[in-house]
């Protein structure tokens, strides 16, 4: 059985490896006896998922036509994407109460990408999603947002309602990890991250971050080094008996 472990867990697990492991190792934890609860997606994580699917059909229209799409493009494309997520239910939050002010925080950010960063991108591969083998029985998953011409980098765009991104380093060192698996050569690494705000607040602008590669690269392979020393231990125990299988400690909680 190999089981797949998606780039982006790999920021989350030094975060709470517990919270990961239900997501990843779930058939192995409800064989172990556990019952898992089941959530409704945020709508921070609803937001973001439209402000992705307008980026994306922008560069992939800038692709095709050699120039930037008409506003329209991106925006009809995020409003689709967050109304299809809705339908499956959102958990709201004091910021974005309602499907409509998610939706308007949803579509000032796809301009705010549109406006001040696909202008000066030249992608290669949009959402290409790449699998590489990460250990006995584990296979790692990634879909970055776009492999850029020049210089080669990884470039990910990310969202939130915080002032700064957060830690995404193991996640773009996985998406460099990948791309040197598929023989793509990769010289550096970017996060491009634009925040939700309210409704009466203005939107600021997106702030970049960039990353040294070995650096980001170094941080992903030593966490799926100790995700598959963890999933490894969950299903046999360890050699001197001293720990059982399905021990819920062997994934270590946030407390």
């Amino acid at each position: 059985m190999t089981t797949v472990i998606r780039a982006s867990y790999l920021s989350e697990y030094p975060d709470c490896a517990r919270r990961v492991a239900a997501k990843i190792f779930a058939k192995d934890i409800e064989a172990a006896g556990f019952r898992l609860r089941e959530t409704v997606r945020n709508v921070g994580a609803a937001v973001g998922t439209a402000v992705h699917k307008g980026a994306s059909v922008i560069l992939q229209e800038k692709v095709v036509l050699g120039r930037m799409p008409p506003a329209d493009v991106g925006l009809d494309a995020a409003r689709d994407k967050l109304r299809e997520v809705a339908n499956e239910g959102i958990a709201y939050d004091d910021m974005s109460k309602r499907l409509p002010e998610a939706e308007n925080a949803a579509l000032r950010m796809v301009v705010a990408y549109r406006d001040e960063l696909a202008p000066w991108i030249d992608p290669i591969a949009i959402e290409q999603r790449l699998e590489a083998k990460a250990g006995p029985g584990l296979m790692l998953s990634g879909q970055s947002d776009l492999v850029a011409r020049e210089p080669d980098q990884i470039v990910d765009l990310k969202t939130g309602k915080a002032m700064a991104p957060g830690n995404h380093r193991p996640q773009l060192g996985a998406y460099s990890l990948l791309a040197r698996a598929h023989k793509i050569d990769i010289r550096q690494g970017r996060i491009d991250y634009i925040r939700r705000v309210g409704p009466k607040a203005d939107q600021p602008p997106p702030v970049t971050e960039v990353h040294d590669i070995d650096e980001v690269e170094s941080a992903a392979a030593n966490i799926l080094r100790a995700m598959a020393a963890d999933i490894k231990t969950f299903r046999e125990g360890d050699s001197r008996r001293t720990i059982t299988p399905g021990d819920p400690w062997i994934f270590l909680a946030n407390p």
